[in-house]
């Protein structure tokens, strides 16, 4: 009796070896394609919360200083605001008088000059105290500061455009920037006491 061994190798063939590759080529294109896709839109959302915060905060700190403004002037488009002083200079607060008109006074009537301006593409609060200066950038990528001097003795009207920080576009051209604008009545003023 003569057994018969099974000689099968088992392979593939070059068709399928290609269809093989050319699939998992073609999977991991688009998995490149998605990651790049998806680091772009978190660069984008970051540059948006970025200049958002950016946008929030000058707005902010305008207002709150326009607000307790005893007086504001505007020249060579720099905005400066007088501020009664709130703290002593321990760093205490100093408690508020009303003065013969009914009108809040704090402490005996020293004042602190607050001055916004752009420098650059940032946006500038300069705050002096007697002799003392210190300027902080409250935000950057700022292309524009526009201060309108209407009623200084009354309220304060700016509007700061910022440059985009994310501009991939696939259409014609980058967007120009965002504008906001801030019309602040000044609390402290002269008019309103």
């Amino acid at each position: 009796m003569k057994l018969f061994v099974k000689n099968s190798r088992a392979a593939t063939t070059l068709v399928e070896m290609l269809m093989s590759v050319g699939c998992g080529s073609l999977i991991l294109a688009s998995v490149v394609a998605g990651s790049v896709a998806l680091q772009r839109s978190v660069t984008a959302i970051e540059g948006y919360s970025t200049s958002e915060g950016d946008q929030l905060r000058v707005l902010d700190y305008v207002a709150m200083d326009c607000r307790r403004a005893l007086s504001a002037s505007v020249a060579n488009n720099i905005l400066t605001l007088t501020v009664p002083t709130y703290y002593d200079s321990n760093g205490y607060a100093v408690a508020p008088s009303f003065t013969s008109t009914w009108g809040i006074q704090y402490g005996t009537g020293s004042t602190v000059t607050i001055s916004y301006y752009q420098i650059g593409n940032s946006f500038v609060r300069s705050v002096t105290v007697g002799p003392t200066t210190s300027t902080t950038a409250i935000a950057t990528n700022v292309s524009n500061f526009t201060v309108t001097p209407q009623d200084l003795t009354s309220s304060v009207s700016c509007s700061i455009t910022f440059s985009p920080r994310f501009t991939y576009l696939p259409g014609p051209g980058p967007v120009a920037g965002t504008t906001v604008y801030c019309n602040t009545f000044l609390r402290n003023a002269a008019a309103r006491q």
